[in-house]
This record gives C-alpha cells, structure tokens and sequence, in this order.
C-alpha cells in the first residue's frame, strides 16, 4: 500500500513539474494556434476543439450541400461516431431514425432534440394521417452552415429534461462583411431503388408453384401427377378448373412493373450574402421536388429564409432569423394495408388484369380482382393520402455588452406549424367503394415558443486562467390545437372536399398545451490551453408531470488536459495529447400527462361522462440517463492527421413501464418508473490530409473514417419477468431490441419438411413447431456500424465519395409467413419468387420445404428461417466536380461554375444473400412492407457571382 502511494505521490509531483515547466517554456506559436477550429456547443457557446471536455463531432455544410436529400437528418450516417440512421420508410421527405450511442428507452423517447441557431424545433412526425411525415424535411441542407451532435452529458446537460437522447445543434448560413456574394445551384436526376426487391411470380412461375402445392396435398385436390394439376389451372372448363380461374388464364401482369415509374428529382437554390462591419446578412430561397418509385408517392418543397447581424452600438448586436417553407406530401397506404403496392405486388395474382380492352381501370367483380384484391395500379390513381405543411420561424437575438466580459444574450423564438391532411378513398374502387367515397380531413396547428435569457460572465487571473461563467433562463412552451372529420357518399369521383360528402361519419378535435422552464448555471475553467474544467446544473420543470414531480434536476462535470502542451511543447510532430473525461446526469422526457386519468369523451344516452383511462401515479417522473465519457485527442504534424478515441457508458434509470393489474380493478396496469438499460461502446475516428500540395491546382488528398460499437443491455425490469411480444423479448441481460424465436434449422432433405432445433440454439431437431423452444436470435441494433469519406483535386476536378458499413443487426421479414407460405396461402398470394427453390425428390437441398396446400407443418411462422443479417457496405455518394475558376472566366461577372454529376447510394453490398430488403431498415427492425429508401443519379452546376 504503502508503494503505491510513493509511485503515486511521484507521479503527481512529476505531472504538476511538468505543468511548471510548460508555463515557463516558451511554446512554438505557430502550433499553440494550428487547432483553431470552432465548435458550437449550445446556447450560443462557441468552443475551440482544444477547449472541448465533452463528445462533439461535427459535419460541416459542404458535405451537406447539393446531397439529394429532403432533410438534413438523412446525411448523418457514416459521417458521425456513435449515430445511428436508418430509414422508417423510402417516402420522399418522410422520417428518419436516429439514435445517438444506442436507444435509450424501452417506451420513452429515444430521438434527439434539435436546435437551430440556439433555440430548440419541433422534430419528428407532426401528422397524424401520412405516419412517415418528417418536419425536418422543410430545411434545406443548402442553408446549413454546419451540424454537431452533441454525445455525453457535459455536452448535453444544459438542456437538461430533453438531453437523455442526443442533442443535435444546426448552425445556418450567415453574412460575412463585403461586397454582395450571389449563388445559383440547380440539379437534377433521376431516382431508382437503392436495394433490389423480391421479384414477384411471373404468370408461368406462379402457376407451376400452385400446380406442385396442389400435387403434394392429394387429399384436397386428388391430383396425381403435376401435369394433371398444371392442366386444371390452364382449364377453360369451370368445373376443372379448381379456383375459378379459367376467364383469366391468358393475362400475365407484371405488378411490380404496373406500379411503378421512372421516377424523377430536382432541386434549385439561390442565395445572396454579404455586409459591413455593422450590417451583415444572408438570404435564400429554394426548391426541392423528389418522387419515389411508386406512383403516387413524392414530396415538393419551397422555403426562404433571410438572417441579419446589425451592429447597433459598440456595446448592442441584434440578430434577426426568418425561415419560411411549404411543403407537400403524397403518400401511400403502407403495412399490410390491401391498397399499400409493396403489398400488391406480391399479393396480386399475375392473372389479375390490370385495365379493360377500352384502356380503362379494371375493378373487378364487386370490387375484387380474381384474386380477391384490389387493382392497386388503379387506387394509385384514383386515392390520395397527401399532407401540406407550412413552417414558419423567425428567431430575435440581442447581445449587449453590459461591461468588460459581461455579455447579455437573449432569443426569442416563436414557431408556427401548420398541417393539413386528407385521404380521399374514391367511390369508384377499393375501400371508398362501399362507403360511396370516403374523406377524412384533419388539420393540426402548432405553436412554440423559446425564450432565452442569458448572462456570461468571462475573466482572467493572471495570464494563464481564464473563467468564464454563465447563468441561463429559458421557458418552452408548445400549443397543439386539432380538428378533424370523416365524411362519405359522394355524388362525383372528381369531388375532394368534405362539403360534398353528405354523410357525416366523425367529428373531432384536440387542445394540447406543454410548457418547461429551466434555470442553468455552467462554470468553464482554462488553465493556459492546458486544462479545462466544465461543470453545469440544471433544473427544469415541466407541466407533463403530477405535481410534487413537476421538477428535475441535471448536472454534469468535464475535464480535459493537453499532454501535449506539457511534455512536447514545442514538437511539430505531435500537436495534441488530450485527455477528456466527463459524467452527468440527464432527463428523458415521457408521454405522461396529470390529466390522463380520466377519458371524458363518454356519450351515455347523449349525456356527457367520463370513464377511468388510467391510475393516478404521484411518483411517475423523467427517466434519468446517467453518462459516463473518457476520451482522447490526438494531432500530428500540425494537425494534418487527427486521431479520436472515446469509450462511453450511457446508463438509463427510472425506466417507464406498465405495471398489470387484474383486469378486475378495470384497468390492464398503470405506468411507473421501474427499469433499467445500459449502453456502452468504443468510438474512433480519423481524419487525415494525406497530401497537401503547395501549388492550389496540385495533387491532394484527403480522407476520414470512424468506427463505433453499441453493446445495449436492458439490466432491470419489472419483477425480473421476461416481456414477451411476437418474435421480440425484453429480458434482463439481453438487448432491448432482441429478437425471441425458434431456430430454423433447414428442410429434411429425405421428405422436405421443416425443421428447427430443439432447444432453440443447435443439437437435435424436430419437425414439430411445438416442440422447438424459443430463444434469443440477436437483435436489431448493429454491432459495429461507420463510415468513409474520401476527396481527391486536381487542377481543377474534384472527385469525393462517402462510404458507410454497418454490421452485427439483424432484420425480420415480418411479411413472409405471406409471400414465403409454403403453399398455405401461394394459391392466392403468389408472394417472392425465392420461393420457387422448394423441395421435390430432385432438389432434396432446397431453401425452403415442399409446398402444401393449407402449409407444411407450421413451416411459415415466426421463427428465424426470416431473420437476416443487415450487415452491409454502401457507397453512400460519389461526386465528380470540374470548376470553371475566375482566371478562365475573366471578363465575365462571374467569380466560379463547378458543373457535377452525382449518385447518392450509387451500390449497397449485403452479406446475407438471402435478404431481399434494404439492410438500412435495421433500426425499425422489420421490413413493413413500406417503400423502399431510394437511388439517385444526378447533374448539376453552382455559379458563384
């Protein structure tokens, strides 16, 4: 004992003498400021990286102009340690998942809050009809300046209830001092999707699946030989002819082909920007215009914004930030909605025809094709499901200078949303058909409000320490008002209003009201570029909560020391040595509301009443998230190449469950705070210049990389018991995202039956579904996901590429107990073409098991015969550039034109063979049947003038 305490006593001697030293040495000037990037780090805090205690990695806004994209989210994967993307659905300007360092709630929020020059937006889905809305997709990426993401709590923790999950600060473009800058860009292309489907049966394909799964269930069909069953089907007698078939024998529609297009896209911006050293300013107005695939699916986009910097006085700065958007949505049924097409493309029979002779849709008898289903290609016409979204935000910011080092900062932030949804289901066909037309129109009015009240205090003592102090105010405050109503029976197909739809079906509306205030105090402390110290608390409060819950409190503490600074201070080659460690504690904020206990929309005999909806729970409060951060810095040769490496344990507590209840107390259970999650990981990153010619037009290259790891692990729950959902499971130890099943173990290649192990892992098998236990098969989250940037010049071409890669998830296609059926439902939903590789005598290896009319022994139920690995590699983007410089347009009034082409997820490689869906679908974990995230080639030029 007595040993360690002299090695340590000598080694903080030795540390604090090395300090001393560094004080006294005279450091190289050049390197003390080669690390002069700046961070945003929230509420108006700018921070240099040498400053930063906490995790912050920042994109900066030309890897996120001219990318293809709808909103900024979308840009984020590959290009940011420790965030996971990944696509709910392919819908042009739908949302995005995003996970920053794992999910950290069971049934809690798990999405990071987004702020735009200081002030928190609404984000995430405002719709309640088009579910695949996202009301980032009304910013442009061309405005952006830069996004950081804020990881861990020193970072996070002066927002407090809303930081659980990752922060995510927009920096927009503003004016610098100068004469007027102008920039046109326009591109546009065309989209594909970025991940070949399932093929679809054609008539031949199909006939011969149903012609062998009528031949293996004898007793139903009594047919002996297949050509015997392959004739019924062909038959034009109705009394051969086993399912009706024979007037639709001659038709072969490809629906994959029926309900899709060549699909198309452009966007076009224009900016202006310039100023004084009084007066600067930057204003913008463009448009986006993407369409899917599908036919009926695209998203349309105009905004504007205009931001001023005036500088009043010496002492007094105002800003002022204006954006304006418009967006409109088309979408589609998805899911196992019978109009949703990635449904009837695999569900429609290949015989089931399309139009009439004449070239008019064809509705089949009492609106049913042959096979049951509607004609979707028809619906795609003849429905719509759209949602108009107008945003608009204006931000008044003064800074005042109240004395030497005292600054005033305040924001005050209003923002107004406005959505408008209808569905139309038309009369003609469909589900609208025996409503006579069906409308159901739904409006929903947001209104927020920010304000921010801030007061930084920065000095010296002496030359080398360095205070700065802050105390904060902020209030939030978000007003939801909706009305809705659903009428039917229309006169005419072409009639889209609800006043022409006679018949009265629903009625209803909505009045929601949030508010949270909090009050923050930080401390940064600098010793001479050397060591840093950050410590913030919070309290917020918030009306959500009951009372006596109301308030929560949130602190974090950092540190961070440059070894650097102090063993090398005057080396070339290593320009950085920096230690940073950090812990805090964070909220996450739950749907909870006080006045939840009660539903008071009961009509008993027209007389209002109220029911219980839930028990009163005087203790239900945040989930707490307790981060923990250790990370190191590294610069070599005046930063041309710079090294990160983090490890982060993010424990979740106070987590948010239902508690059962007898059903005889009325209710199923009530909510409390009685979880537990832990997630943890390694973060690395590299970025490097690893040729930098001193002649501007010479040869240089550059690239970066990152890599993380997510280990998520749910070590609390109620009572210990597992809590088990379709193929999915909570149980302590696992991942809360992990998949519960049996385990496919192939098809018995001696008479084509199912099998699955026994015990749920390997060993012995039965081909008894029953009898196969069921056990954890992973989960959805990856392992290890990142990515990789590259960008090379010469002269005057530019080429550069993002690459990301994700492995470890796995995903479950939720829909193939359908199109994978095994014969049980193939005779009516021909399903995927890979179900063609089924078992005979002669193909005893097959994929799947012999084909029965009604199924093959449960062989099409939840089991991981349909989970894949999404491990994959994806070029991401690629750009090729050439730029027409001022020296070749001398005489014109033109400063620079850079004309590219571009693809944005250009090739996706998938390590499993059989998964026939994009892997990027992993966060949702199951394929869904929604539309598929999308390809795009594109042209375009940017004038600068």
């Amino acid at each position: 004992m007595n040993v360690k305490l002299r090695v340590l006593s000598a080694g903080a001697l030795f540390f604090l003498g090395q300090v001393a030293y560094a004080q006294k040495a005279k450091r190289d000037t050049a390197k003390a400021t080669e690390i002069d990037e700046v961070v945003m780090v929230g509420f108006g805090q700018k921070k240099s990286v040498k400053e930063v205690t906490g995790s912050v990695s920042t994109v900066k806004g030309d890897k996120l102009n001219d990318l293809p994209v709808a909103s900024p989210d979308k840009a984020l994967m590959g290009r940011v340690t420790g965030v996971q993307t990944g696509a709910a659905s392919g819908q042009p300007g739908g949302i995005v998942n995003i996970r920053v360092r794992g999910n950290t709630s069971v049934n809690g929020n798990n999405s990071p809050i987004f702020i735009v020059d200081g002030v928190r937006i609404a984000s995430g889905d405002l719709t309640s009809l088009n579910t695949t809305s996202n009301i980032l997709a009304n910013l442009s990426t061309d405005d952006i300046e830069s996004m950081t993401v804020l990881k861990d709590a020193v970072s996070t923790s002066l927002y407090g209830a809303d930081a659980g999950a990752g922060v995510i600060i927009i920096t927009t473009k503003s004016g610098k001092s100068g004469k007027p800058r102008f920039n046109f860009s326009t591109n546009f292309g065309v989209n594909k999707t970025a991940f070949k489907l399932p093929n679809p049966l054609s008539k031949d394909e199909w006939h011969g699946l149903a012609a062998q799964t009528m031949l293996n269930s004898p007793g139903t069909f009594g047919f002996t030989t297949y050509q015997q069953a392959y004739d019924a089907l062909l038959s034009p007698d109705p009394d051969v002819n086993p399912f009706g078939y024979q007037d639709y024998r001659d038709v072969n529609t490809n629906w994959q082909k029926e309900l899709t297009r060549n699909a198309g896209q452009n966007e076009t911006n224009f900016s202006v920007s310039g100023g004084s050293d009084k007066f600067k300013y930057y204003s913008s107005i463009g448009m986006f215009n993407q369409e899917s695939v599908y036919k009926g699916s695209d998203f349309k986009r105009v905004n504007a914004s205009t931001k001023i910097e005036y500088k009043a006085t010496d002492r007094l700065t105002i800003n002022t930030d204006f954006q304006f958007s418009n967006s409109k949505m088309s979408t589609l049924n998805d899911g196992g909605d019978f109009a949703n097409p990635l449904l009837a493309q695999y569900f429609n029979l290949p015989i089931d025809p399309v139009r009439n002779p004449d070239g008019s849709w064809y509705y089949g008898i009492n609106n049913s094709l042959p096979s049951g289903n509607f004609n979707v290609a028809a619906l795609q016409d003849l429905n719509s499901r759209k949602a108009n979204t107008t945003r608009v935000f204006a931000n008044l910011g003064v800074n005042y200078k109240i004395l030497d080092g005292l600054i005033y900062r305040m924001n005050f932030a209003p923002e107004y949303i406005n959505v408008e949804e209808d569905v139309y289901l038309s009369p003609l066909h469909g589900d609208g058909w025996a409503a006579k037309g069906d409308l159901t129109s739904n409006a929903r009015r947001f209104f927020n409000f920010n304000v921010q009240n801030v007061l930084e205090y920065s000095f010296r003592l002496g030359d080398k320490h360095k205070f700065v102090a802050r105390a904060i105010q902020e209030a939030y405050k978000s007003d939801l008002r909706s009305i809705n109503a659903e009428g039917q029976v229309v006169a005419l197909s072409t009639l889209h209003t609800l006043d022409s739809f006679v018949k009265p079906v629903a009625a209803g509306g909505a009045k929601t009201i949030t508010s949270r205030s909090g009050y923050a105090g930080q401390l940064n402390y600098n010793f001479d570029n050397i060591v840093n110290l950050d410590v913030a608390y919070r309290r917020d409060a918030m009306s959500n909560f009951f009372p006596g819950q109301k308030g929560g409190n949130f602190y974090s503490a950092g540190a961070s020391v440059d070894l650097a600074e102090i063993f090398l201070p005057n080396n070339d080659y290593v320009t950085m040595l920096k230690l940073r460690s950090s812990y805090g504690k964070l909220g996450n904020q739950i749907s909870a509301s006080p006045y939840a206990t009660y539903s008071y929309g009961v009509n008993y005999n027209n007389n209002a009443g109220a029911s219980y909806a839930g028990f009163y729970n005087p203790g239900l409060k945040w989930e707490t998230v307790k981060p923990f951060n250790v990370g190191v810095d590294l610069g070599f040769l005046k930063d041309r190449i710079t090294l990160t490496a983090e490890y982060y344990n993010k424990k979740t507590e106070d987590l948010i469950f239902t508690v059962p209840l007898s059903l005889a107390q009325g209710n199923s259970g009530y909510t409390d705070n009685i979880g537990e999650l832990v997630n943890k990981g390694f973060e690395f990153s590299i970025n490097a210049d690893i040729l930098r010619p001193t002649d501007p037009k010479g040869f240089s290259l550059s690239m970066d990389a990152n890599l993380s790891t997510l280990d998520n692990e749910l070590t609390k729950i109620y009572g210990g018991k597992d809590i088990i959902s379709g193929g999915t499971i909570l149980r302590e130890g696992e991942s809360i995202n992990s998949w519960y099943m049996r385990k496919w173990a192939g098809v018995d290649p001696s008479n084509g039956d199912p099998l699955w192990y026994v015990n749920g892992v390997d060993g012995a098998t039965t081909n008894n579904y029953n009898n196969a236990q069921r056990a954890v098969q992973g989960n959805r989250l990856a392992k290890y996901f990142g990515g990789v940037g590259i960008r090379m010049s010469y002269q005057n071409f530019t080429v550069s590429a993002q690459g990301t890669y994700s492995f470890g998830g796995k995903v479950y296609d939720d829909w193939a107990n359908y199109t994978m059926s095994d014969g049980q439902y193939s005779l009516f939903y021909p399903g995927y073409q890979d179900q063609l590789n089924y078992w005979t005598p002669d193909n005893p290896n097959a994929l799947n098991p012999k084909p029965i009319y009604g199924g093959n022994k449960l062989a099409n139920r939840i089991s991981s015969r349909y989970l894949y690995k999404a491990d994959y590699l994806r070029l991401a983007n690629l750009k090729i550039a050439y730029t027409f410089d001022s020296s070749f347009l001398k005489g014109s009034n033109l400063n620079k034109v850079t004309v590219y082409v571009m693809g944005n997820n250009l090739w996706t490689h998938a390590y499993d063979k059989n998964l026939r869906y994009d892997p990027d679908i992993a966060l949702a974990g199951t394929t869904g049947l929604n539309l598929p995230p999308l390809k795009s080639y594109l042209v375009g030029f940017n004038v600068e003038f």
